[in-house]
């Protein structure tokens, strides 16, 4: 079968919402064991100011320490994406992502004005005026930039986000030169046959972009969503190893779905992602044993399931 990307993002969303703020020298060890377990691409932190996010303090040093320890922040991977990306929500923390290094950056909004208020103190067509701008500026500097559309299932605020206004700004994305378009289930909203019909719809009106699902599982309907992604035709998955994290702007927005777990999945039905589960699974003990406490994933705590893997791979041959 065609194998997938999963996109780790814990070292940014999830870590983002909770409480502890680990230090520069931790998140790097994270990240580190991320590409040791075969992690193809990784979202190393957000440029934002931290004041209003701590969690995230740091992010350049970041960048300079995986420099320094020999990785390279330009390297491509598989369908011309780059191994490292970071979110930057609006010009300087552009600049800041630029100025450490990173070749590709991921610009954020969301789709519903309540929670681009909430995020980000302007309307969801500012941000889009903004990031015009802007786009011209990384085209400039010879970066890449995809766009994270936030609430594309639904907003705490606002409540039903059509997906026609979804695919829009999308559309918008992609003509100012987006090469990746990330549709975030901030809060937990969506169901599978929801999922299923705008990523058809996405599919059919931007075959020419990198479509990323990000799904969180705030009401155990994230993975159930994420094989609804595949079945559409979805080959790029956010992520974030332990199933931490979430937004801290959003009411009860918890719960990426967990890394170990989504590969453990599409190890099930004989899909390839890469990535070494018993390495993955250590990255999430060592996680949980940094932040001391349990984290939500479950493989971990039930075990890998190895025996469904030769089986799905006989059934299809």
């Amino acid at each position: 079968m065609e194998a997938v990307t999963i996109i780790d993002v814990a070292p940014r969303d999830g870590l983002q919402n909770e409480p502890e703020v680990l230090e520069v020298a931790t998140r790097v060890a994270l990240i580190e064991r991320l590409l040791a377990a075969g992690v193809p691409r990784v979202e190393i932190g957000s440029f934002v100011n931290p004041r209003q996010v701590p969690q995230m303090a740091g992010a350049a040093e970041i960048a300079r320490l995986l420099t320094e320890r020999g990785h390279h922040l330009a390297e491509r991977t598989t369908n011309d994406a780059f191994r490292f990306t970071a979110l930057v929500p609006n010009q300087r923390g552009y600049e800041l992502a630029a100025d450490a290094g990173l070749r590709h950056v991921r610009l954020v909004l969301a789709a519903s004005d309540g929670l681009n208020q909430a995020n980000f103190k302007r309307t969801t067509a500012e941000s889009l005026a903004e990031f015009s701008q802007l786009a011209l500026r990384i085209y400039r500097d010879g970066l890449a930039f995809g766009v994270t559309i936030g609430a594309a299932f639904g907003c705490p605020f606002d409540g039903y986000v059509s997906p026609e206004r979804v695919i829009s700004i999308a559309e918008h994305a992609a003509d100012l030169g987006a090469n990746e378009i990330i549709f975030a289930d901030t809060t937990g909203m969506a169901v599978p046959t929801q999922v299923a019909m705008l990523c058809k719809l996405a599919i059919h009106r931007l075959p020419h972009v990198t479509l990323t699902i990000h799904l969180h599982n705030t009401r155990n309907t994230g993975y159930a969503n994420a094989f609804a992604a595949w079945q559409a035709g979805i080959r790029s998955f956010d992520a974030a190893v332990g199933g931490i994290g979430g937004c801290p702007f959003a009411p009860r927005a918890v719960g990426n779905i967990a890394s170990e777990d989504l590969v453990h999945m599409f190890n099930g039905i004989g899909v390839p992602t890469g990535i070494d589960l018993p390495t993955l699974l250590h990255t999430s003990d060592w996680l949980s044993t940094t932040l001391g406490r349990p984290l939500p994933a479950l493989t971990g705590k039930a075990g890998p399931v190895y025996t469904y893997v030769t089986m799905a791979t006989h059934h299809t041959t």
